[in-house]
């Protein structure tokens, strides 16, 4: 079920959360909020009659021109799905969401470190998947290797 769109703004708004854009597409609900709001947002839905308590899923995505964070939120009271995207420059830094939902701490790692963001607040940082010196590998500037360059190694 979609949430209601007044609702999700009445609450960001309430929390202090100014640059909310509601789209409703076939996906769902998707809620736009600047890269500096992201944490008082996902507060302030999690904290309010909405109660989206799960963090489904976090995703990033490099649209060519800058990264876009995406988290996928359910609330189990009211059976309401809702997608909270942000946007972040190449290199730039995305603040951290664990002590609003735990269940972001390894998503978080993995997006920042194959998208190449700082992840700020997060108790630990650290690479997950790949070892230092590797260019951020879901990056559209990163080449593709060549079925000859993987037979070659």
């Amino acid at each position: 079920m979609l949430p209601d769109a007044a609702v999700v703004r009445a609450a960001l708004t309430a929390s202090g959360v100014d640059t909310c854009e509601l789209e409703e597409s076939a996906l769902g609900l998707t809620c736009f909020v600047a890269s500096s709001e992201v944490v008082p947002a996902l507060a302030a839905l999690k904290a309010s009659e909405l109660d989206f308590v799960m963090l489904v899923d976090l995703l990033g995505v490099d649209t060519g021109e800058e990264l876009e964070i995406i988290y996928h939120l359910r609330s189990f009271t009211r059976d309401e799905e809702l997608y909270v995207k942000t946007r972040v420059p190449y290199d730039g830094e995305l603040a951290s969401v664990w002590e609003i939902y735990p269940a972001a701490l390894m998503p978080e790692r993995e997006t920042a470190e194959l998208l190449g963001l700082t992840l700020a607040g997060h108790p630990n940082p650290k690479r997950l998947l790949t070892t230092d010196g590797l260019p951020p590998l879901l990056r559209k500037s990163v080449a593709l290797r060549s079925v000859e360059e993987m037979r070659d190694r």
